[in-house]
């Protein structure tokens, strides 16, 4: 079967090396344009989400077939992409303290969450006053180094189609193909095969940081409260995001930094440097689940998209999953079906 994935975002990544793995012959065309949340994302991947600490949707699914996906891809490619992170969780009121305390104790929780009394190598860059909790089975996938290298993967083996595919001529393209997915991130609210979807497109944007002290060079955790900071290389930390539901560009803001910026100002007390900037807008849908499936206006036309800001915990696991919809006629799940009821 010869597939065209569009989009090089994650989804577009991950699902293009599940299909060739099932045996397809895919290519991916790559428009290279402005605005994507994947080449700024941090790829954090967080068993435990929100103010009361509740484990992600179908977490204890999604995270193995992660993993294991992601060791493969790794493994193709020659670089390490999948980093296994715990995050220290700074806690500081005594509802969250109590919360916390209450969520350890819960059987489904006790393999992710516990206390820790000292806040390890991040002590000498936090503030005084805070109490610490470890989440443990957390990660962080590396997504601008796999992006670049799958990058090359496929061009190496002329499958990549470096233009932006236009959807007048998508009919045209299926006498090329037998299936065409389109994993085109957040332009996805344009596209005639898939109209009406309830999208709510968010832009985030996060800073990334050099702290003055050395020591900071060798810390290999994440840290969080109400943002979050993530070692990512090179003695550099990315530190965000934020959420932006109306916007006038895909640019980094003033306003956004400054927001972040105070956000770190409650976590740090330690001098660093900004070193970049960066912004992109999140394909997210407001029923907070992906879109899977085939288009009612054009058969063998499918969309993978909606993973919104869990892209790295979800892609791997509903890549599979559209594969075996695809190759073997298997159901979509209600739960993501593009025409579900909303």
């Amino acid at each position: 079967m010869k597939i065209l994935v569009i989009g090089q975002g994650i989804g577009g990544s991950v699902l293009s090396f599940v299909l060739e793995r099932a045996g397809a012959d895919v290519y991916l065309a790559e428009g290279n344009l402005p605005g994507s949340a994947s080449r700024v994302a941090a790829g954090i991947i967080n068993p435990v989400t929100g103010k009361r600490f509740v484990k992600s949707w179908r977490f204890d699914e999604f995270y193995p077939v992660a993993r294991r996906i992601y060791t493969e891809i790794q493994q193709t490619l020659g670089l390490q992409v999948w980093e296994p992170q715990s995050i220290l969780r700074l806690l500081q009121t005594p509802e969250e303290q109590n919360n916390w305390s209450a969520r350890c104790t819960q059987p489904d929780y006790e393999s992710y969450l516990s206390e820790v009394e000292s806040a390890g190598a991040w002590t000498t860059l936090l503030k005084k006053g805070f109490s610490y909790g470890l989440i443990s089975n957390a990660a962080r996938v590396r997504f601008p180094e796999l992006m670049e290298a799958y990058h090359h993967y496929l061009l190496n083996k002329e499958r990549l189609i470096s233009q932006q595919i236009k959807y007048v001529d998508i009919p045209q393209w299926l006498t090329k193909f037998d299936r065409i997915v389109f994993c085109e991130g957040f332009r996805a609210s344009e596209n005639p095969y898939f109209p009406d979807l309830p999208w709510q497109m968010a832009k985030g944007e996060a800073l990334l940081i050099r702290f003055h002290q050395n020591s900071a060079n060798a810390i290999a955790q994440m840290v969080k409260k109400t943002s979050l900071i993530a070692p990512v290389g090179d003695g550099l930390f990315w530190a965000g995001g934020s959420y932006q539901w109306h916007y006038d560009d895909y640019n980094p803001s003033e306003g956004e930094k400054s927001y972040i910026l105070q956000r770190l100002e409650e976590m740090l007390d330690a001098k660093f440097d900004i070193v970049d900037h960066v912004a992109g807008v999140r394909p997210t849908v407001k029923d907070r689940r992906p879109f899977l499936g085939e288009s009612r206006m054009l058969s063998n036309v499918f969309i993978f998209n909606g993973l919104g800001t869990k892209g790295a915990l979800l892609a791997p696991y509903w890549a599979e999953h559209l594969a075996a919809n695809i190759f073997e006629s298997q159901p979509i799940d209600p739960e993501v079906e593009v025409h579900r009821n909303r």
